[in-house]
């Protein structure tokens, strides 16, 4: 007969071995950028920003977090977007009064409920993602720009890798969010971000890198030459092309397709 001691060590064995079998990945460090905005949203949230003051200047909030100007810039950006502060040209930027509703959380139990989260994915794309291509086009600025082929510069150099790839697909359309300057556009592309992510990645397995590629340097290029009807045009057929295909290699493809118009 098995003591007690003997049967918990042989269960202690059989729960390693069943943990130890599980798809567990390394965790990934935070990106630098996102760190400094969550941690001045986490300030404006919890009042220790309180409305209605200014933010001190680039130079001094860069050698507080203890990162580059650039860095800072992006997080201001960003909260700006948020409407969680404001700009004014020659006096700084100020926090802003936050309005009852303005997070739209309760958009996000519907998207996960959804039987075909990658097609529910990519149908809000379809809805959103042209428009804010012709925002970015309109407002990017040198800066704006310069991100964008960095993100790009990552997708050649990252090819070959399946999760590099889609991470920084996501991050580019995330990018034109952000340059949008648009503070609704914004916060549903940050609400669907792990929708987002887990669909791009399925297309990526599905669908490689070339067409994502070949888009991506059509759309910045229409950036760089401001030219926001192209831009528009360019996004709205690579969401589509993409639809389709992923349509097609799905077991209902005629159902979907009916149901898509493709």
């Amino acid at each position: 007969m098995l003591t007690a001691a003997v049967w918990l060590a042989a269960l202690h064995g059989l729960m390693t071995q069943s943990i130890d079998a599980m798809n567990i990945k390394p965790i990934r460090r935070v990106n630098v950028s996102d760190q400094v905005f969550e941690q001045m949203k986490g300030l404006i949230l919890s009042g220790d920003w309180e409305p209605g003051i200014r933010l001190p200047s680039e130079n001094n909030l860069a050698n507080l977090f203890g990162v580059s100007r650039i860095t800072i810039r992006q997080g201001i950006h960003r909260l700006v977007a948020l409407g969680l502060a404001i700009t004014h040209p020659g006096e700084g930027t100020f926090i802003r009064t936050l309005c009852p509703g303005q997070s739209i959380a309760s958009l996000m139990p519907a998207a996960y409920l959804s039987d075909d989260n990658m097609l529910s994915v990519l149908e809000y794309r379809m809805a959103i993602e042209g428009y804010t291509a012709e925002l970015a086009a309109k407002k990017a600025d040198a800066e704006d720009v310069n991100r964008l082929e960095n993100i790009l510069f990552e997708m050649e150099q990252k090819k070959g890798d399946i999760e590099g790839f889609s991470e920084a697909d996501c991050s580019f359309h995330y990018e034109l969010a952000v340059i949008s300057r648009n503070p609704l556009i914004l916060e549903s592309y940050a609400l669907i971000k792990s929708l987002f992510r887990s669909a791009m990645k399925n297309i990526v397995q599905k669908r490689g890198h070339s067409q994502g590629l070949f888009y991506h340097r059509v759309i910045l290029e229409s950036i760089c030459a401001k030219d926001a009807e192209n831009c528009r045009i360019q996004m709205t057929q690579h969401i589509k092309s993409t639809y389709a295909d992923m349509v097609s290699m799905l077991p209902a493809a005629e159902s979907f397709a009916a149901r898509a118009g493709v």
